[in-house]
C-alpha cells in the first residue's frame, strides 16, 4: 500500500511540472515538446481541440497496443499518468505566460518537462504517446536501441510542428528543449552525475584493495583472470566509484604499484549502496 501511494504522489507531481512545461513555456510560444503532445498542439491550433482531449484521444489506440504487447500492469500506471497529465494540462492552461523570450522559454520548459517525465518514469509509468510507439518499434526490431528509436519519433513530430507553425526556428527551440529535458530526466533517473567503473591488474592486488576500501571507502570485488599470452592467473580489481575519486584511485594504483594496468569507463547505471537507489 505505501509503495502504491508513493507511485501515485510522484507520478502525480511528475504530471503537474509536465503540464507547467507545456502551459507556461512551449504551448504559447509554440514549441513543440514531441510526442502525442506535439502533435496535440499541432490538432489545436488547426483544428481548436483542446490537448489535453488530444492526448487521450490518440493514446487511446496505443494503449490497447501496449495491453497486447507489454502488459497490463504497464499500461495501466501510463493510462493513470496519461489522463492526470491530461486533465492538468486542460486545467492549467490560462495560466499566465511568465516568458516570451524563446530561448528562455525552451531552457525552462526542458527542464520542467525533464523532471515531470523523469518523476513519472521513476514511479513506473509513462505519458504514453511517442514512450510507447518506441516501445513497440524496438519489440518489434530489437536491434534499434530504445534511445534512437525515442528520438526518431520525437524528432519526426517536432519537424512536422515547424512545418505547421511555418518557421524553422520553432524546430530549432524545439530541439533545444528536447535535448535538455533528455539531460534532466537522466539526472532525475540516475542521478547528477554518472559514474565510473575501473579495472586494476596488478600482482599488488591486495595492497591496492586494502587502500581503495580504506582511504576511499569503496567496495571492490576480485575477479579471477589470465594473461593471453603467458596464461600466468591474474587478479582483476573491479570498483565502482564517483567521477570526482578517479583522480584519487589513479594516484592511489600509482603510488602502490607504479606498473599497474588501469582501465577507467564510464558507468552510466550504477544501481545499489553508494549510488542511485533502486527504482521500486
Amino acid at each position: 500500500m505505501r509503495n502504491t501511494a508513493k507511485k501515485i504522489v510522484m507520478i502525480t507531481v511528475g504530471c503537474f511540472f509536465y503540464a507547467l512545461a507545456f502551459n507556461l513555456f512551449l504551448d504559447p510560444l509554440k514549441i513543440s515538446p514531441g510526442g502525442i503532445s506535439g502533435i496535440a498542439m499541432v490538432v489545436k491550433y488547426i483544428w481548436g481541440l483542446p490537448v489535453g482531449s488530444g492526448i487521450i484521444l490518440m493514446n487511446i489506440p496505443l494503449f490497447i497496443a501496449a495491453y497486447l504487447r507489454l502488459g497490463r500492469p504497464f499500461v495501466l500506471w501510463s493510462m493513470f499518468a496519461t489522463v492526470v497529465s491530461s486533465l492538468m494540462i486542460d486545467l492549467s492552461s490560462r495560466l499566465p505566460v511568465p516568458l516570451e523570450d524563446l530561448m528562455l522559454a525552451s531552457i525552462c520548459g526542458g527542464v520542467f518537462i525533464g523532471v515531470g517525465i523523469g518523476l513519472i518514469i521513476r514511479g513506473g509509468a509513462t505519458t504514453g504517446g511517442s514512450d510507447i510507439i518506441s516501445k513497440l518499434l524496438q519489440r518489434s526490431h530489437p536491434y534499434i536501441k530504445m534511445g534512437n528509436a525515442v528520438m526518431l519519433v520525437e524528432g519526426v513530430i517536432i519537424a512536422l510542428s515547424s512545418v505547421v507553425f511555418q518557421d524553422i526556428s520553432l524546430m530549432i527551440y524545439a530541439f533545444i528543449a528536447l535535448y535538455i529535458s533528455g539531460r534532466v530526466m537522466n539526472m532525475i533517473l540516475y542521478g547528477p552525475e554518472f559514474a565510473a567503473m575501473v579495472y586494476i591488474i596488478s600482482d599488488q592486488y591486495e595492497a591496492i584493495g586494502d587502500a581503495i576500501q580504506d582511504e576511499l571507502g569503496r567496495g571492490i570485488t576480485y575477479l579471477d583472470g589470465s594473461g593471453g599470452y603467458l596464461r600466468t592467473p591474474k587478479k582483476v580489481i573491479l570498483c565502482a566509484l564517483s567521477k570526482k575519486q578517479v583522480m584519487s584511485i589513479r594516484a592511489l594504483v600509482e603510488r602502490l604499484d607504479p606498473n599497474a594496468f588501469l582501465i577507467i569507463t564510464e558507468g552510466h547505471q550504477i544501481i545499489g549502496d553508494g549510488f542511485v537507489p533502486p527504482i521500486e
